[in-house]
């Protein structure tokens, strides 16, 4: 549960910011559909207009042809200038004097273009032929619209962009078809898109912003909520050595009483689990049945805890485990890392990496070292330096604890037991533990003087690793049963 949490938030930073991504995306895909639809939008009702315009011309002209009278067909026309001269009649037709002047006003975005079935091609109000294919094949095909190309638009002296023509048709029977084309180009519509397009695009770019101003406003808070985690976790890691440290303590002092206070205990706690039990199996509630559970839970570890205690404190060998010394080495180290930073103190550790093996119980060494630690921090002035080394010599495992502070009195070393302490809060355990935990290793403890000032602590044990059998032996000589 607790590796998997970074993991998860992790993720959770990593989808925040896909989210993000997507909504920005998203934002940007909305902008452009809608552009897109009125730009479609506005090009229909582009083209509407110059169609409506070639119907008003349609209806001038066919108004205009009514007044010529006559039903004989007038044949093939030949145009000269702005007239069309038929052939077959003396007639002369001239589209510009039949219109309105204001409709067929040419200017730089309009155009006004002829197709009479009388020649045959596609031709100016002012008679110049024109080679437009779209408006042709739009003509031929009875369409009412045709969009030009840039190119198109060109050739007709219109700005080259893209245009639209609406087209209407005028049906004769003397004159034959006619059909006009107004010719629109769309470079104001296409400013008009620039414009909205521009108008898009910074829209689209303000609501980016706001969400990428949220998402990392997100992001810092998360840093910042991971920063004070790490914070908490190593203030929490310190109060739990330091928790461990005096739990420790707390241990050696009960294992000193452990003998006298086992069997006192052991009737008390019957008669608590016994009402426990009673307790549990008459409870209306859950609560009360959770709460003599508890009870009967409890009874049972401080019984098995004053088991433990009895059973070393009267001798019992340690746990027969095969463990490498520079494990303990690291433990101890870890253990005692806090209370060096907060006195001012540094640790050096001076050890070889090819430690061997040791055969005994790893809690009891580490606490024996973690004792004799401390008292080096303690003794040791602001600033001061305190060593652990761990070397190897001729098959004994030595671990030597040294410091400058203001040593032992030679009186005193030799008067390790418990309750006797040099420090006027101390209790007295500390030694007399270690010098036990040896003592049980097949070890020794020994308390040295150090030139200049100071103290070197020296825990010597066996390295080799031992037989079941031998380890019992040795149980059996140091406190023989019974």
């Amino acid at each position: 549960m607790t590796a998997s949490f970074p993991r998860f938030k992790r993720w959770r930073t990593g989808l925040l910011a896909m989210a993000m991504v997507l909504a920005i995306g998203v934002i940007a895909a909305l902008g452009v559909i809608d552009e897109r639809s009125l730009v479609w939008t506005t090009r229909i009702e582009s083209s509407r207009e110059p169609r409506v315009i070639a119907e008003v011309l349609a209806a001038e002209f066919r108004a205009g042809l009514s007044a010529f009278g006559g039903e004989e067909p007038a044949g093939a026309a030949r145009v000269e200038g702005g007239t069309w001269h038929f052939a077959d009649t003396s007639l002369v037709i001239e589209p510009r004097v039949l219109l309105h002047e204001d409709a067929i006003a040419n200017d730089a975005d309009h155009t006004l273009l002829v197709w009479t079935s009388a020649t045959g091609d596609l031709r100016t109000i002012d008679g110049e032929p024109v080679d437009i294919p779209s408006v042709i094949h739009a003509a031929a095909a009875g369409e009412t619209s045709a969009w030009l190309t840039p190119s198109e638009a060109s050739r007709l002296g219109l700005p080259e962009e893209v245009a639209v023509a609406g087209l209407s048709r005028v049906e004769d029977p003397r004159f034959g078809a006619w059909i006009f084309a107004v010719v629109s180009s769309s470079e104001r519509q296409r400013a008009r898109e620039s414009r909205r397009y521009a108008r898009t695009i910074v829209m689209v770019g303000l609501a980016s912003l706001v969400v990428l101003g949220f998402g990392l406003v997100l992001l810092r808070t998360q840093r910042q909520e991971r920063a004070f985690e790490r914070m908490l976790a190593r203030e929490s890691l310190r109060v739990q050595q330091e928790v461990q440290l005096a739990r420790e303590g707390r241990a050696a002092t009960m294992l000193t009483f452990a003998a006298g206070i086992a069997h006192e205990l052991s009737t008390p706690l019957g008669v608590i689990a016994m009402r426990a039990e009673q307790l549990e199996n008459n409870a209306e509630d859950d609560r009360a049945r959770r709460g003599a559970r508890a009870i009967t839970e409890q009874v049972a570890k401080i019984r098995e805890n004053a088991r433990g205690f009895l059973a070393i404190a009267r001798g019992a060998a340690p746990l027969r485990e095969r463990f490498p010394a520079g494990d303990v080495l690291r433990s101890v180290v870890a253990r005692v890392g806090h209370r060096f930073d907060r006195a001012g103190v540094t640790l050096r550790v001076v050890a070889r990496p090819d430690l061997p093996w040791i055969y005994g119980d790893a809690r009891l060494l580490e606490h024996a070292l973690t004792n004799l630690l401390i008292n080096a921090c303690d003794a040791s002035p602001e600033r001061g330096v305190v060593e652990l080394s761990a070397e190897l010599d001729d098959k004994m495992l030595t671990f030597a604890v040294r410091d400058r502070g203001a040593g032992i009195d030679p009186a005193v070393r030799a008067r390790i037991q418990p309750f006797f302490s040099t420090k006027a809060e101390g209790t007295g355990l500390g030694l007399a533990i270690a010098s036990e935990v040896m003592r049980m290793h097949r070890g020794e403890l020994k308390l040295e003087e150090r030139p200049g000032g100071g103290t070197n602590a020296v825990l010597r044990l066996p390295a080799e690793s031992m037989s079941d059998d031998a380890v019992a032996h040795e149980a059996q000589d140091a406190h023989p049963v019974g």
